[in-house]
């Protein structure tokens, strides 16, 4: 089964589900989010992505970042990706949302 994503509106508010990689193709708004973790000196640590990635590749990027399952709440979406994708789960708070 494909990854799906949650489509938004303007306000955040739920319009449906799409295919990923079709919703990037096609630039639609949907609910993402990303992870800067961060130590006690203020350093940031970034992962570079993986060269076979279809944007992006071989560039340095956030922590890490996702997208939400339906029902899945955004703080732990974030920490079950962090813990994916870095093998390390951590205090998270969040900062921005836009």
């Amino acid at each position: 089964m494909t990854e799906q994503v949650i489509l938004v509106d303007e306000n955040d508010c739920e319009t449906g589900l799409m295919e990923k990689m079709r919703v990037h193709r096609q630039a639609r708004l949907h609910r993402a989010f990303s992870v800067l973790v961060f130590n006690k000196s203020g350093d940031v640590l970034l992962q570079r992505r993986a060269h076979s990635k279809y944007h992006c590749g071989d560039l340095w990027a956030n922590t890490c970042c996702s997208h939400p399952r339906k029902g899945e709440a955004v703080e732990q979406a974030a920490h079950r990706r962090l813990s994916e994708e870095m093998g390390f789960d951590c205090p998270l708070a969040e900062k921005y949302a836009f």
